[in-house]
């Protein structure tokens, strides 16, 4: 996998310097535009869903925490 990283790392400053130096020039030979898209009459799909109940409450509670002693050398 780091072999791949390197080789695309390489290839991308090959690239950069060929641009950079003229070596490659890239020109624009035609316009570019979107596809036209018709969009006709449709329906989203129906779902029912029975789904549980669910209540949120607090209540208080006792709870025995450990203690923790440190005692130095």
């Amino acid at each position: 996998m780091r072999f791949i990283g390197g080789l695309l790392l390489i290839a991308l400053i090959v690239i950069g310097a060929g641009i950079a130096t003229g070596f490659i020039d890239l020109q624009k030979t035609q316009e570019g535009r979107l596809p036209e898209v018709q969009v006709k009459q449709g329906a989203l799909p129906k779902y029912e869903a029975s789904v549980a109940k669910v209540e949120v409450g607090s209540r208080n509670e006792t709870v025995e925490v450990p203690t923790v002693d440190v005692k130095k050398p």
